[in-house]
């Protein structure tokens, strides 16, 4: 296991995941985040029907922290075990615990950041979708341009 020698998970709940199980789902609601103690984790996204890896989590590392930092965003990725994991849930509760020793100010600035980070997000993903779109437009104008340059070939007007 993972060496958690800064943090105090006392009151947290453990779970444990086999590889190929779902954490979470994209757009689910987001009431907890996770600390992995073991395993990995790939974080992806859906782009109009494809899964896009967006990356990977490893041990040691939180998921999810956007989820108790910030009121009412739905999760913004899918978040799938590559291997058995066994992680740490923390709900609200306890994230309130250890943010009681962080200024007022401070939790605000963080809180701000990973609601931009949210938003530039589906900014992104906007701008994926858009690129797609306008690929198979092309795709399906070439296609048709195709298409009445053969019949105009078989009607013998070219």
């Amino acid at each position: 296991m993972a060496s958690t020698p800064d943090f105090d998970f006392k009151g947290s709940k453990t779970r444990s995941l086999r590889a190929g199980d779902i954490l979470f789902y994209e757009g689910s609601t987001a009431d907890e985040m996770y600390f992995l103690e073991r395993g990995t984790i790939i974080i992806s996204k859906r782009v109009l029907n494809k899964s896009i890896k967006l990356g990977e989590v490893g041990e040691g590392e939180f998921i999810s922290e956007r989820a108790v930092l910030c009121e009412d965003l739905p999760r913004s990725a899918t978040a799938e075990a590559t291997t058995d994991c066994e992680i740490i849930v923390i709900d609200k509760k306890l994230c309130k615990k250890f943010n009681e020793s962080i200024p007022p100010f401070v939790q605000k600035m963080v809180e701000r950041m990973a609601t931009r980070l949210y938003h530039t997000n589906e900014m992104i993903v906007k701008m994926a979708r858009t690129q797609e779109m306008v690929r198979d437009l092309a795709m399906r104008m070439q296609m048709l341009e195709n298409s009445m340059l053969q019949s105009m070939e078989h009607q013998g007007t070219i």
